[in-house]
């Protein structure tokens, strides 16, 4: 071999060498794709994680009876929502659930209003979830437990938003739900109060001292109509479910408790953060039905369908369309409130959804307490803590009421309470109109806008305080 095929090896040889430990130098200096690669293995990794734990509690979920999950949830995120159990398969499973409990197992809790159960609510498997369009953080340590609620209410109830209506509502202009209570100048819809003698004389009384977080609230004597204590009553406050009460009484005016009805396209108006008592178009109900669905789980569906129904009633027709039906119905809601009393009160919805011009009082609210009081129906109802209903159709649900007061297994239990109706929204803050009976006394007391906490302490404040003078 001569010398210039050797040196051209040697070059060679050296190139490729020198080739070699470049590309080693480039690649150990280079910011490899490697470790993205890895970032999104590892969150992929804690998905499937948190789904695991997610279907993890869904089976223990399952196993669990009503009790061992009592006020696990707290209303309605508003989430005023509501699991429930299918009676007619007896197998509980947990379904996607609902929103706005401050607490819960379960990994969507309904709130728009919303009223979500006090104790952990089951959902039936062959119920969609079709109230938790949005994640709603929702933090309760009571029970050690801090759950991201799929759901309603509104987005995050901190920041004062919530859900989208869904699109069919835009039939209603005139019902204008607020959507985002940061946008919207809503105080400017409502009138001064007024303060008209009848009220002056119901005021005039030598007021306790208590220490109320609410931000208004009022306690009557349920028998003689008297007011035992009072915070700023007449202040324009907002109603959220405690509405339903007043739903309830107009229902019953017009209706039979066994009336029959179907559900219909009305639940296309409920808004999608609504609690829910989970009905479906076709299904066949009592107007009793309606009346429980609305009262122990807050269904706003249930108080909708209830609104299309007696508003064709009072129009005596049938056909007449969704819009007139619901308007009709609202104002046989105005007519309602005005005929007990309540002139401070302007309600827009039927279940109390925020709604630009409505407005309400603790002292409105308490008159229409005292007229819900007096209906053996509806105290009937919202003294149970689960409501099993069988519909027309054959249907077999249970529903767990929103109200921790009642329930015998919770920490809020207070043993005098016989009702009556939780209350949540953006705009409402925590609301509760309790009803309790010891003796021959009994007493309504009214919390309006206090928080997740307050409502329940400053009602149990307020009974302990009229059932003890």
């Amino acid at each position: 071999m001569d010398k210039k095929r050797v040196l051209g090896l040697i070059l060679f040889a050296c190139i490729v060498i020198a080739g070699l430990f470049l590309g080693t130098m480039v690649m150990t200096r280079r910011p490899m794709d490697l470790s993205k690669q890895q970032l999104y293995s590892d969150k992929d990794d804690k998905e499937d994680n948190i789904n695991e734990n997610e279907q993890d509690n869904d089976d223990l979920y399952q196993e669990k009876t009503l009790s061992d999950f009592a006020d696990n949830t707290d209303e309605g995120v508003g989430a005023e929502e509501a699991r429930y159990t299918d009676n007619r398969n007896q197998n509980i499973s947990a379904g996607s659930g609902e929103k706005e409990q401050e607490s819960g197992t379960s990994n969507n809790i309904p709130v728009g209003n919303r009223d979500l159960p006090e104790d952990g609510t089951r959902q039936s498997e062959d119920i969609a979830q079709s109230d938790t369009d949005r994640t709603d953080n929702i933090d309760d340590r009571e029970n050690g437990i801090e759950i991201v609620l799929d759901d309603p209410e509104n987005s995050n109830p901190s920041d004062g938003t919530e859900a989208a209506l869904g699109e069919n509502i835009v039939e209603l202009p005139d019902m204008q739900l607020i959507t985002d209570s940061t946008q919207v100048d809503y105080m400017k819809y409502i009138p001064e109060m007024v303060y008209d003698s009848k009220i002056e004389v119901a005021l005039d009384i030598d007021n306790p001292s208590l220490k109320i977080k609410a931000k208004s609230a009022i306690l009557f004597d349920v028998k003689t109509g008297k007011v035992l204590y009072y915070k700023d009553p007449i202040e324009p406050v907002f109603p959220a479910s405690t509405a339903k009460l007043l739903t309830a009484l107009v229902a019953l005016d017009w209706c039979m408790e066994e009336e029959e009805v179907t559900v219909g396209d009305e639940l296309d108006l409920v808004a999608p953060d609504s609690t829910l008592a989970r009905l479906k178009k076709g299904q066949v109900l009592t107007v009793r039905n309606l009346i429980e669905g609305m009262l122990v789980p807050s269904g706003n569906d249930a108080a909708y369908v209830i609104a299309a129904y007696v508003g064709r009633k009072a129009l005596k027709s049938d056909k007449a369309s969704l819009k007139d039906a619901i308007f009709e119905f609202i104002n046989l809601m105005n007519n309602k409130a005005k005929s007990l009393g309540a002139i401070n009160s302007c309600f827009k919805t039927p279940d109390g959804y925020d709604a630009i011009g409505q407005y309400t009082t603790a002292y409105d609210m308490g008159l229409i307490g005292l007229a819900a009081a007096a209906s053996e129906v509806i105290v009937e109802v919202c003294k149970k803590s689960t409501a099993r209903n069988v519909f027309v159709d054959g249907y077999d649900v249970t529903w767990v009421n929103t109200n921790s007061l009642i329930k015998k297994d919770s920490p809020k239990y207070y043993p005098y309470c016989i009702g009556l109706k939780t209350g949540t929204s953006t705009m409402a803050g925590k609301c509760l109109i309790s009803l309790a009976k010891n003796g021959d006394k009994e007493v309504l007391s009214v919390v309006m806008n206090s928080d997740s906490q307050g409502r329940w302490e400053d009602s149990r404040k307020l009974l302990d305080y009229g059932l003890n003078r």
